[in-house]
């Protein structure tokens, strides 16, 4: 025999009225969120994937947002590089003006003032920043100025002028991510963007005899190349050559001297890592903390140089009156200026290109997106309304009902 409390019915009629208070609650939260998804609970299957969809929205957002701002920076690098070609168009006409042999010395030096001025905007053009006072051309030290000048007396200059420019940022990248495991770098160091030959050193120390003394590691070109013990030359060049980085390294016939030549018209950075001399040793490098690309040894010969380094050239030797060094190595060099600055040109419109195809992608991929998380979350607002009605409805019917059933009597109000 089961025994039944007198309680039973009001314990029973309060837990069921909760009950359809709490799915009432249920519902009209989810009505106002516009979701079916309020609690993990709900469904746990759409929830988890409703959080990787919104995680690649998230990142496509941030994907479109760095692709605008490399754009932004590769358009102004773009900009400032075509005004440099204007200029080198503008010094090759000189330079053909002035090798055609029927301009007198005098007349050749004010060609040769006029080329100054051009060089000067040239260098105001490698100096140029960007809206937010940043360096276009200095690599990563987008604080620091690239180009440094040194002026000094020329023959045939009315004053000092500029004799040498020296590049004081460095070649670093900083790779920005523009969609999931690609990165894509706009910055740009001027010992690659303003160069105009490929470089060489010859090291004037003997090193056919040379062994690396201890383990070490010699960084070209932003590559790591470990040395171990006892490496001879040959192996120190072979681990150069094989490394990717745009050098190659010989070793010159009559010094012994170790050779390195880029491969594509830039500077060569060079440095000894971790306390190692190796480079010191070999005479390419000069002793000390100089850091690259200024640390060349003062005994090394260097050839090879910048768009600066051509004009230069090109306006000594208006101001020396030589048209026979204007027509050789004088336009030779303007010719190698604009072929690789061109090149350069070429390769900011090729990244450009990629960021724009990466633009028109990332256009439509995020909408996609949105739909298929809005598939996996949002509420069918006329099935949700119907089914609160419902629960409204039942809700009223459940109060009246035990108001009817529950009769308070004297005892309820004595207890």
């Amino acid at each position: 025999m089961k025994r039944i409390s007198s309680q039973l019915p009001s314990y029973d009629s309060s837990y069921y009225l909760r009950l359809h208070e709490w799915q009432l609650n249920q519902m009209n939260n989810k009505v106002g969120a516009q979701s079916r998804i309020k609690d993990l609970r709900d469904d746990p299957l759409a929830a988890a994937r409703s959080v990787r969809l919104q995680s690649a929205i998230f990142r496509s957002d941030q994907y479109a947002s760095n692709t605008d701002a490399l754009r932004e920076s590769l358009s102004s690098s773009e900009g400032q590089l075509r005004s440099a070609m204007d200029v080198l168009q503008r010094v090759r006409e000189l330079a053909v003006q002035g090798a055609n042999g029927i301009y007198d010395a005098s007349q050749l030096a004010y060609i040769g003032e006029e080329v100054d001025q051009l060089l000067a905007e040239l260098i105001t053009i490698g100096n140029a920043r960007d809206e937010s006072g940043n360096y276009l051309f200095s690599g990563t030290a987008s604080r620091t100025e690239p180009f440094r000048l040194t002026q000094g007396r020329v023959p045939g200059g009315a004053s000092d002028l500029v004799v040498e420019v020296s590049y004081l940022g460095n070649d670093g990248e900083n790779p920005v991510e523009v969609t999931e495991g690609t990165a894509v770098s706009t910055v740009m160091s001027g010992n690659r963007a303003f160069w105009a030959e490929q470089q060489q050193i010859y090291a004037t120390v003997d090193a056919t005899q040379y062994r690396v003394q201890a383990d070490a590691t010699i960084r070209v070109d932003g590559v790591d190349i470990g040395l171990a013990t006892g490496d001879p030359i040959s192996a120190i060049m072979a681990k150069i050559n094989d490394s990717g980085a745009p050098v190659r390294a010989t070793l010159d016939p009559v010094t012994g001297g170790l050779v390195l030549q880029s491969t594509q018209p830039h500077q060569i950075s060079l440095s000894d890592l971790g306390g190692a001399t190796v480079l010191q040793d070999l005479g390419v490098l000069a002793r000390g903390g100089s850091r690259p690309p200024l640390n060349t040894s003062q005994s090394a010969r260097v050839f090879g140089g910048s768009i600066f380094d051509v004009v230069i050239h090109l306006r000594d030797s208006l101001l020396e009156g030589s048209s026979e060094k204007v027509g050789s190595s004088g336009l030779k060099g303007i010719e190698n200026a604009i072929t690789t600055l061109a090149g350069t040109i070429a390769g900011v419109g090729a990244k450009d290109t990629r960021l724009e195809a990466v633009a028109s992608r990332l256009s439509w991929e995020k909408p996609e997106l949105v739909r298929f998380d809005s598939r996996e979350r949002d509420l069918d607002v006329a099935e949700a309304l119907t089914q609160l009605k419902a629960l409204e409805y039942g809700h009223e019917a459940a109060l009246n009902v035990a108001a009817k059933v529950l009769t308070p009597t004297l005892l309820d109000f004595l207890r």
